[in-house]
């Protein structure tokens, strides 16, 4: 006999099983969303592992076009794989520090390569444009200029020539030689592709053979790595920085 009136719900063996599976189910979405997580975080460690590979690789090809010691290299952009894929990266830094080109040592280069394409055995690359600057302290200034103004260089040594800003194109001078002691102010320009022409302007105290020697001053500069070139000189209140620029070079092949 039927227990249950007309309206009334009878719970059968199937609705029972649905109720038991239900709950099972309901975990799914969470499992899923797990695997995604997962494979996410994957490739995601990939591709920054391929990113070191490559970002060490490009400097050692770099070094090997002309930078005196591996320089820092730093590939940007996201995901990094695409732009393997595409053999393409749009945006490359690379740094180095206390890089002696000639008689002169510079503190500091930092560059932007855009444009890098790779070609197919990925062992070299063309850039379009580089653009950067380099750093230059007072002290290697003052001691790339004795070095370049041949006997009196040594009168000048050590702290004989101390240099500071005078104006945005100028450095001025507290010389103390053996024989003598004044100032002096210079004008700082670029000259041809990479020389640094440093021009008397101003003297107090000097003789007029130091301050012969002194008139004109030349630091030549070594092509530097890349094909790069300096286009501008200007005088901060720690030294020179100097904007540099390349274009159309090749690296590595």
């Amino acid at each position: 006999m039927n227990q249950y009136g007309p309206g009334d719900y009878a719970p059968t063996q199937q609705y029972g099983v649905y109720d038991r599976v239900r709950p099972r189910a309901r975990r799914w979405p969470r499992r899923l969303a797990i695997i995604v997580v997962v494979v996410i975080a994957a490739l995601v460690g990939l591709d920054f592992g391929a990113r070191a590979f490559a970002e060490s690789e490009v400097a050692s090809q770099i070094q090997k076009q002309g930078f005196p010691k591996k320089p820092n290299v730093s590939i940007n952009g996201f995901p990094f794989l695409t732009q393997v894929i595409a053999r393409d990266f749009s945006d490359v830094q690379i740094s180095t520090s206390d890089v002696t080109e000639g008689p002169l040592e510079i503190a500091s280069i930092n560059a932007t390569m855009n444009g890098v394409h790779v070609n197919s055995s990925f062992n070299g690359a063309t850039v379009d444009r580089l653009n950067g600057t380099l750093d230059v302290t007072f002290t290697a200034l003052a001691n790339a200029m004795t070095s370049q103004v041949g006997g009196l260089g040594s009168l000048l040594g050590g702290a004989g020539l101390s240099l500071s800003q005078a104006g945005p194109d100028e450095v001025k001078a507290t010389i103390n030689a053996l024989v003598t002691s004044g100032t002096a102010t210079w004008r700082v320009t670029r000259t041809g592709t990479n020389n640094i022409n440093i021009h008397l302007v101003s003297s107090s105290g000097l003789g007029s053979d130091l301050v012969g020697s002194l008139g004109d001053i030349n630091v030549p500069l070594p092509a530097l790595p890349l094909g790069l070139t300096i286009q501008n000189i200007s005088v901060t209140s720690s030294g020179l920085v100097g904007t540099v620029t390349g274009h159309n070079v090749s690296f590595g092949g």
